[in-house]
């Protein structure tokens, strides 16, 4: 089962970024980091992201413009 991630703004809620999370993205708690990690790949611009309480231990965000981003209680 596909699941889809919107990744949005912290105040204007606007989706930045959406992302089809596989159903083993899921249920391994990854779905998150793969959803960053193709934004970040696809050079999304994730500024002012609300991205808390995220796990994002191991997520290779080379790339992401996360300027101003809410990463309170992200697992990084």
């Amino acid at each position: 089962m596909i699941t889809t991630i919107e990744i949005k703004h912290r105040y204007t809620d606007a989706v930045l970024h959406t992302f089809a999370a596989s159903a083993e993205q899921q249920e391994s708690g990854s779905a998150m980091r793969a959803a960053l990690e193709d934004a970040a790949a696809k050079r999304a611009d994730l500024l002012g992201a609300d991205l808390s309480g995220a796990d994002l231990r191991g997520a290779n965000l080379r790339d992401a413009d996360l300027h101003d981003a809410d990463l309170r209680g992200a697992n990084l």
